[in-house]
C-alpha cells in the first residue's frame, strides 16, 4: 500500500513540475533573451486544440548557404542558424550548421527544410527560380491572443503587412525563441485588437 502512495506520489509531481520547468525556460527566455525584430506576413487560422491565434509568416525564413551546401543537409536535420541584423534592425540568418555554435552570437535552433528558391524576373520578362540558401523552420509562428481579439487582430496585422508595417518582436537566448510581441502599425497587436473600426 505505501508503494503505491510513493508511485502516486512521484506521478503527481511530476505532472506538476514538467509544466513549471516549461513555464520557467519561457520566462528565463523573455527576460534574458536577445531581442530581435522579424518582418512578417500575418494570416489567422483557428487551432482547435490551442486557441486562438495569429498565424506569422517570417518573410527571411532561410540561411544563405549555397546550392552544393544545402544538398549535403538531410530534410529535417536538426541545426542552428545564427543570427544577424540588417541596416534597418531586422533580424535575418547568416548561416546554418549541425554543430552547436560556441560563440558568443546569437541562434535558433531549427531544422532544415531544403532548398530555398524565389522567383526572379529576368530583363525579357521571363522568370527563372534563383538558389537563395536552406529553408529551415521557424519556432515562433503563432502569436496567441484572446479569443475575441485575434480576427480583428489578424485584419489590423495584414492591412500592415500589406504596407511593410508588421514584425515580431522575438527573444532568443540559448537556441530557444519566444515572441514578446507583434506590432503593426507602430503599436502592439494586442492595443490594435482592441479598438474597434
Amino acid at each position: 500500500m505505501n508503494l503505491r502512495v510513493f508511485f502516486f506520489t512521484i506521478l503527481v509531481a511530476a505532472q506538476i513540475a514538467v509544466p513549471l520547468h516549461m513555464i520557467q525556460q519561457r520566462e528565463s527566455v523573455l527576460r534574458d533573451g536577445e531581442l530581435f525584430r522579424f518582418k512578417t506576413e500575418p494570416i489567422d487560422p483557428v487551432d482547435p486544440f490551442q486557441g486562438r491565434y495569429v498565424w506569422l509568416r517570417i518573410e527571411e525564413d532561410y540561411a544563405p548557404l549555397s546550392a552544393l551546401e544545402t544538398e549535403g543537409i538531410a530534410y529535417n536535420a536538426t541545426g542552428y542558424a545564427t543570427l544577424g541584423t540588417d541596416a534597418e534592425g531586422f533580424a535575418h540568418f547568416t548561416a546554418w550548421t549541425h554543430e552547436k555554435p560556441t560563440e558568443t552570437s546569437s541562434f535558433l535552433r531549427t531544422t532544415a527544410l531544403g532548398p530555398e528558391k524565389r522567383w526572379e524576373e529576368r530583363e525579357d520578362g521571363t522568370r527563372q527560380a534563383a538558389h537563395q540558401g536552406l529553408s529551415i523552420r521557424i519556432p515562433f509562428t503563432r502569436f496567441y491572443m484572446d479569443e475575441a481579439k485575434a480576427p480583428r487582430a489578424e485584419i489590423r496585422a495584414r492591412e500592415a503587412a500589406r504596407n511593410k508595417d508588421c514584425w515580431v518582436a522575438v527573444r532568443i537566448l540559448n537556441g530557444k525563441a519566444v515572441i514578446e510581441d507583434v506590432i503593426a502599425e507602430g503599436q502592439s497587436l494586442r492595443d490594435l485588437a482592441s479598438i474597434k473600426k
